[in-house]
């Protein structure tokens, strides 16, 4: 039993006694045996059963993902994944057996503290898709609610994705893992620099890189426009989602995943913001500068109007006489001071009209773990804020925590999921689709940007949210006695880097 079985097993619910006992093995092939299926249900020798037949929901892809045509990778995965035959089972997935399995150890250099406990209202708020609070929520009534004539009206049932219990969630998030080590490995093994993972090998662009084991893929990477021969590297990533459920009538989400700038790459970051974006543009920071007294992200922009601009190009790194100057406007804090928002304005030299930067600077999100539900309207506001700040739909907004996967990731994926659910389209998923919504988001996102949605316990966290927002917004509260689908691990460690 590994470390986290041990903790996670103590929120588990002990299953209630009943009459019978019936096993969920699926029968052995011909010509094998399995002795636990014969203790739990003994075949009369004088008679001969036919096999169960497995259930399996058939997995089909929306319009417009990533996934609606598999890569090379995608297909190997699935064969050490939940999936037969081209369908994934979302109801029962079995856990990994390469889950083991570790080809790549990672050199990953920060560590950070445990994240704080995650205590689920009882009576949490309703909150829509752009963050606001419409009513507190109560427990609803017992009773089935009735029509006019007295016939009971059926409510609506929860996606089979948002019911999975928290162990068929931790074998999804060891998929995911074992499909991005598979993709290194191509990588590393496929010398064409055409592929769709290739990797970046050139030793110059290492001292850019706040991390050693996060790197974009070299195929979708934010290319600075600089003179023939210059470096043209930042350390991030265009990232599209379209929605998995009507891409034809909501517009694709855009970010640029990118890692908290060092020092030496502040220069990059505001030539990028220059060339990529149009004003306003957005920037979300999801960390603070130093945590647990060690720089996540290097103080790039200024914090009050009082502070002397920033000076941008002044080494010429780039060759061509690059200057730009960088103001704050105005800063005020929103949400009881969980958010900052700054007014920064980019002045570059040969242009006449000033780049309006909206800078957000979220404070109450611990690295490798997930904002305490107390604070989730916070969350909401900056994801609203954000969304109003900018310029339009075909904006990208810039996205960053420290390494620019975990909290980023974990804002991409719920933001972007939080609209399909706000449109209604989940009321009766069930009767439609089969795809696990969450599961397909993250490896989409790492399709684009390796380790998005980093540790387990972010990945937890977007199921627990939508979760709560599909029961308040339907009305449905917890069957008595179940036990809720995902909950919290605490741990004391990163689940998923190695130590």
């Amino acid at each position: 039993m590994t470390k986290i079985d041990h903790i996670s097993s103590r929120f588990r619910r002990p299953k209630k006694a009943t009459g019978t006992t019936t096993s969920t093995s699926l029968a052995p092939a011909p010509g094998s045996s399995s002795p636990d299926v014969t203790k739990l249900a003994p075949a009369p020798p004088t008679t001969q059963h036919e096999s169960p037949p497995a259930l399996s929901i058939t997995t089909t892809t929306p319009p417009g993902s990533s996934h609606s045509t598999l890569s090379n990778v995608s297909n190997q995965s699935d064969q050490n994944s939940n999936t037969v035959n081209g369908t994934r089972n979302v109801l029962h997935p079995p856990k990994s057996p390469l889950r083991s399995f570790h080809p790549f150890r990672s050199n990953k250099r920060a560590r950070s503290p445990a994240p704080a406990t995650l205590a689920i209202p009882t009576s949490p708020a309703v909150v829509n898709h752009d963050g606001i609070v419409e009513h507190e929520m109560t427990s609803p009534s017992k009773d089935q609610p009735q029509n006019g004539d007295g016939t009971s009206v059926d409510k609506p049932k929860i996606p089979a994705f948002l019911a999975l219990s928290e162990q068929e969630i931790e074998a999804g998030f060891q998929d995911i893992t074992w499909r991005e080590r598979i993709r290194l490995q191509q990588g590393f093994q496929n010398p064409s620099p055409s592929f769709q993972f290739a990797r970046i090998f050139s030793p110059e662009v290492r001292m850019l890189d706040r991390y050693a084991n996060i790197q974009p893929w070299a195929n979708n990477r934010v290319k600075l426009q600089v003179p023939e021969g210059e470096l043209d590297y930042v350390n991030a990533s265009p990232i599209v989602l379209h929605s998995p459920l009507n891409p034809e009538k909501r517009p694709p989400h855009r970010y640029i995943a990118m890692q908290g700038p060092k020092m030496g790459t502040m220069d990059h970051v505001w030539r990028m913001v220059a060339e990529q974006l149009s004003s306003p543009a957005v920037i979300v920071m999801l960390t603070e500068t130093h945590e647990m007294g060690m720089e996540k992200c290097y103080p790039y922009f200024p914090r009050t109007p009082e502070e002397e601009p920033l000076q941008i190009g002044e080494g010429d790194v780039f060759g061509d006489g690059f200057r730009a100057q960088v103001k704050c406007a105005n800063v005020e804090e929103r949400a009881d001071g969980a958010i900052e928002l700054r007014k920064i304005t980019v002045d570059v030299e040969g242009r006449e009209e000033s780049v309006v930067v909206w800078h957000l600077l979220y404070r109450r999100w611990p690295d490798f773990g997930v904002p305490a539900l107390e604070d989730i309207d916070s969350f909401f506001e900056l994801m609203r804020l954000s969304r109003e700040k900018n310029a339009s739909d075909d904006n990208p907004r810039i996205i960053h925590c420290s390494a620019g996967v975990g909290r980023s990731g974990t804002f991409m994926a719920l933001e972007h999921l939080m609209r399909e659910l706000d449109s209604g389209d989940l009321e009766n998923y069930d009767q439609n689709h089969s795809e696990d919504l969450v599961f397909d988001t993250v490896n989409a996102l790492r399709e684009q940007r390796r380790q998005m949605v980093q540790a387990e316990l972010q990945y937890l966290f977007i199921y627990t949210v939508l979760r709560k927002l599909w029961m308040e917004k339907y009305g449905v509260a917890e069957e008595q006695g179940e036990e809720p689908a995902a909950k919290r691990l605490e741990v004391d460690h990163d689940p998923f880097i190695e130590d």
